[in-house]
């Protein structure tokens, strides 16, 4: 199924949310403004994206250990930058809080090929 989101406009038009809503970080400290928001956005994208063709919005549960969830895994180089080094998959349970997973290996893929600079802003 080719994706309908084509821009992170799409993304929150997909959730239900106004493509200008950003939180309120005005009490924040002003090095923390643009990451808070930029992680917003992607949260929003990779939900819509993970949630596109079903009934309602995909959540992973880490209390189910069958169902999959998979996550990009990144390698830094000093002469290009970061990039995609592959799409893992990781067991249900997390020690150390939830991570930004999607529900196939072809999102996860899909989401970097189409929106990698929004993911590298974030790194």
């Amino acid at each position: 199924m080719k994706s309908q989101i084509n821009s992170l406009e799409d993304a929150f038009k997909a959730q239900g949310i106004d493509s200008n809503v950003r939180p309120d970080v005005s009490n924040l400290p002003e090095e923390f403004q643009k990451h808070t928001i930029l992680n917003f956005e992607l949260d929003v994208l990779i939900m819509a994206l993970n949630s596109e063709g079903l009934d309602k919005t995909w959540m992973p549960d880490y209390s189910d250990f069958s169902q999959p969830k998979y996550e990009h895994w990144y390698d830094y180089s000093s002469a290009s930058g970061w990039s995609l080094s592959g799409v893992v998959l990781w067991p249900a349970n997390t020690y150390c809080g939830s991570r930004r997973v999607f529900r196939t290996r072809e999102i996860a893929w899909d989401a970097w090929e189409r929106f990698s600079e929004l993911f590298k802003a974030a790194l």
